[in-house]
């Protein structure tokens, strides 16, 4: 473990480098800066070249001095500092020690007593080249500079008290060569040329935290977005203005959606969206400047598949929503980071449907995507405790989308009208102010008269979910619950609040009865003796049920003519959890999966054979390979005979997207020589006009035609890459590039990817399809391991922990061990990898079990085929 050097330099000059590495021995409160003073008041002053590779600046900060102290605390990073000065009552030079924990000590030779003072700060830095901090990117030989601060980043650009409880506005003025334009979170209040060089002053923001401060830089083209309350741009290089206009024309309705359901007016003086060619997420949510991928806000309203129109639209909205939920109203610190990101995730969902009905966003099911993962032993609860960004990064995903179901499940316990009322008293409360989760919870209590808090905590506050057991006799329901975890697994007795609603018929007859299960059992009196029982109405709960053999095989005889599509797509995933648990055997959740596929609603059929394909990676081994790819190629030519394999004039989009899915089954499953052949040819032809090939299955062509191509072929996809305008096309080609199967080819791809071509914020896409085909998985563990060094400098820094899941997943106890013995060696260097083995080890634990126990299963079905 490396020790950063404490440094002290007395009055006059202090150089100051912060070291990226970090003590893990540093204890909760050594991560915050202590509590001897706060701000009131940020100006930062900033000259920025793109064309260099550092950058100056100044800052002064306006706080207060709580209680007589020798020292004062803020955040740094990375920066090296002069010249820091205290002015008040009693001035100071203050000299400058850096901690193990990002944090900057600014000591006084005397006592500093409380009271109003002023600290000045000059600054040097280097722009950093893993897209966090103040970054710079090169986009087509052209230098652009761009900030991504959250969640702790904002100490790499300039000295400031990096904590989300510390929100005052900030004021920015920055200076740059004159041929580039500047844009901060305000409206430009003047500027001022001298030589070749402009001055921008930027208004005072209201208060924010210094996570959602921002700037971009560079040579841009601005498109005005027409018909908001408050000014709107959308701001892009020249070349890509022309694929701003979606985003232009979406934007207002989304705004004036969010504006009517909080009941307040968008909160800043300006919305402007930056489309960013280097961005490590998907977009973010700086007050007033907006950041965003360009394949998320940059869409080709013609030529874009729907998917492409959805995404941005949801993160567009998603974005906006942030503006009030975590801007107007902050977090008091980072544990509630869930709230901010589940609120955003279930609001845009909302905004998405009322919008766009046709996007079928309301068939999207956010809880299928984690609850594998919230069922494991490792997995800590969505609000715990931080000390670091690592803590933060752990579970981040589950975070969304736990958030936003159990936020979906409380609305419809207590109703919409409910849930609007007390976000709207919420955010009249807290406004420009910081707020805890349960603030929020009480105001849910009080507008729906229920007990919201009892709810939600039990959701938030702990790992896993309920598992509802329902049995029926006659009218009479009989509910219990357990803690959810996986057969062989011996999981700590847990209780929830659970709003469960039941649906059931009889004939034409279907009603639904609600509880509110907070105890180990209930029992519920239904109007009739049903036929059927649905244990989930409408697909909104965050729990996993189980019905008697003889209710279950009822239920599914009938789940076409008497379920939503949601709740059949619910179904599946509740079906392939009941396998996890030992409460359906690997046959039958096959045979209820081919059911499935057999379904009329394209969503369905997709989901069925994803899950298939899930359960294929389990249980296939050099017995059976064979025929598994006859049953899923088999189930997947059924289902494109049905539909063609190329699109009908009008056909629904749900086809559309269901297609590129089976065509890929067909091709990497089925080794089918047509469909090879059709993807070489569509991927010729997208290289030279992407607009002449079907946006739903012009990724997939691309990934057919790399796997199944030549040295031309990688050739022909890397130029295009590197002088393609179009970002969609730019992110297929990103992907594509990571599936040539040839081990030349495949090893020349991973090369390619260190070079400068490519962004540290693209490499996961890149890295994206490595680990298909054991024989490929296998070379690329091997070049990760070769290629550590370079790897882990370039990958940016929150991504580099995940890196063992690309080596070690699966269900390969080798491939496990050989992951823990290489990650274990850099714990030292990056404590992080821990949380990650930890996980992954209970992950691969965990399916070589289920294929230990369910393998003859799955082989009788197989057979029977």
């Amino acid at each position: 473990m490396k020790n950063n050097h404490i440094s002290v330099l007395k009055k006059s000059i202090l150089a100051l480098s912060i070291s990226f590495s970090l003590s893990v021995a540093a204890q909760a409160n050594e991560f915050q800066v202590a509590k001897v003073a706060k701000p009131n008041f940020q100006h930062v002053n900033l000259t920025l070249d793109p064309a260099k590779e550092n950058f100056s600046g100044s800052t002064t900060i306006e706080l207060e001095v709580l209680k007589k102290t020798k020292f004062i605390e803020l955040s740094g990073r990375d920066y090296t500092a002069q010249l820091i000065k205290l002015i008040g009552d009693e001035n100071c030079d203050l000299t400058a020690a850096m901690l193990e924990t990002h944090k900057v000590r600014l000591e006084c030779e005397h006592e500093i007593k409380p009271g109003s003072y002023t600290l000045n700060i000059d600054f040097t830095a280097p722009f950093n080249k893993q897209s966090v901090g103040l970054y710079k990117t090169i986009d087509k030989e052209l230098p652009y500079l761009f900030t991504q601060f959250e969640m702790s980043d904002a100490r790499r650009a300039f000295p400031v008290f990096d904590e989300p409880s510390y929100k005052i506005p900030f004021q920015l003025t920055i200076t740059a060569p004159k041929d580039q334009k500047v844009y901060a979170n305000t409206p430009e209040l003047k500027t001022v040329v001298v030589g070749d060089m402009t001055t921008h002053y930027f208004d005072k923001t209201p208060p924010i935290p210094s996570y959602l401060v921002a700037l971009a830089v560079g040579p841009f083209v601005e498109t005005k977005v027409e018909g908001m309350p408050i000014e709107g741009r959308i701001i892009t290089s020249k070349e890509k203005q022309k694929l701003a206009k979606y985003a232009a024309d979406e934007m207002p309705a989304i705004l004036a959606t969010l504006e009517d359901y909080f009941g307040i007016p968008y909160p800043y003086k300006k919305l402007d969206s930056v489309g960013v060619p280097e961005f490590p997420f998907g977009a973010m949510e700086n007050a007033g400047l907006v950041t965003y991928r360009e394949d998320i806000l940059l869409v080709d309203n013609k030529n874009s598949s729907q998917n492409a129109k959805q995404t941005s639209v949801s993160v567009v909205a998603h974005e906006l929503a942030h503006q009030w939920y975590g801007n107007l109203v902050t977090m008091k610190w980072w544990n509630d980071l869930w709230l901010n990101e589940a609120f955003a995730s279930w609001m845009a969902a909302k905004v998405t449907h009322k919008l766009h009905p046709e996007f079928g966003s309301d068939l999207s099911l956010p809880q299928n995507n984690v609850m594998a993962m919230d069922a494991r032993l490792s997995t800590k609860p969505i609000r715990k405790p931080i000390k670091t960004e690592d803590d933060i990064m752990d579970g981040l995903g589950l975070a969304y989308s736990k958030g936003s179901a159990v936020l979906s499940m409380v609305e419809n316990w207590i109703g919409e009208e409910a849930f609007k009322k007390g976000i709207q008293a919420y955010m009249k409360e807290f406004a420009f102010k910081n707020a805890s989760a349960s603030d929020l919870w009480n105001a849910l209590a009080k507008t729906s008269g229920k007990d919201v808090p009892s709810v939600l905590k039990s959701f938030i506050e702990q790992s896993s979910f309920p598992l509802v057991a329902v049995k029926q006799d006659g009218k009479t329901i009989s509910l219990s619950q357990s803690r959810f975890a996986n057969k062989g697994v011996d999981a700590p007795a847990q209780l929830w609040s659970v709003p469960v609603t039941i649906k059931y018929g009889r004939g034409d007859e279907v009603k639904e009865a609600k509880v509110l299960l907070n105890s180990d059992s209930a029992k519920i009196e239904l109007d009739f003796e049903p036929q059927w029982i649905y244990p989930d109405a409408n697909a909104m709960g965050y729990y996993r049920w189980v019905l008697e053999d003889k209710q279950l095989d009822t239920l599914l005889a009938n789940a076409a003519d008497v379920l939503s599509v949601r709740e059949r797509r619910a179904f599946i995933s509740a079906s392939d959890a009941l396998l996890d648990a030992g409460l359906m055997s690997g046959g039958n959740l096959l045979k209820t999966l081919g059911q499935f596929i057999e379904d009329a609603h394209p969503r369905v059929v997709s989901m069925a054979l994803g899950y298939i394909q899930s359960q294929k990676s389990v249980f296939i081994d050099e017995s059976n390979e064979d025929v598994w790819a006859k049953f899923i190629t088999k189930k997947a030519q059924n289902a494109l005979e049905k539909y063609g394999v190329t699109a009908k004039k009008g056909e629904e989009a749900a086809i559309s997207k269901l297609r590129p899915q089976l065509i890929s089954l067909l091709a990497f499953e089925g080794k089918d020589k047509t469909i090879i052949n059709l993807a070489k040819k569509e991927s010729a032809q997208y290289i030279k006009d992407t607009t002449k090939v079907d946006p739903y299955t012009a990724g997939t062509y691309l990934e057919i035609a790399a796997y199944y191509g030549d040295k031309k072929q990688l050739t022909s996809f890397t130029k295009a890459f590197e002088t393609t305008q179009d970002p969609q096309a730019r992110t297929n080609l990103l992907m594509a590039l990571s599936y040539f199967g040839n081990e030349h080819l495949q090893l020349q791809t991973l090369d390619y990817m260190m070079t400068d071509k490519i962004t540290a914020s693209d490499m996961r896409y890149i890295m994206s399809g490595h680990t298909y085909k054991k024989t490929r998985k296998a070379r690329f563990q091997n070049w990760v391991y070769t290629n550590y060094d370079a790897l882990s400098k370039k990958l940016p820094p929150f991504s580099l922990p995940h890196l063992p899941s690309y080596t070690g997943s699966g269900c390969d106890a080798k491939d496990l061990k050989v992951t823990q013995d290489f990650f274990k060696a850099k714990l030292d260097e990056t404590p992080a990898f821990g949380r990650t083995l930890s996980k992954l080890e209970e992950s691969v634990n965990d399916c070589i079990r289920l294929k230990s126990r369910e393998l003859a299963s799955v082989n009788q079905f197989l057979k029977q085929l």
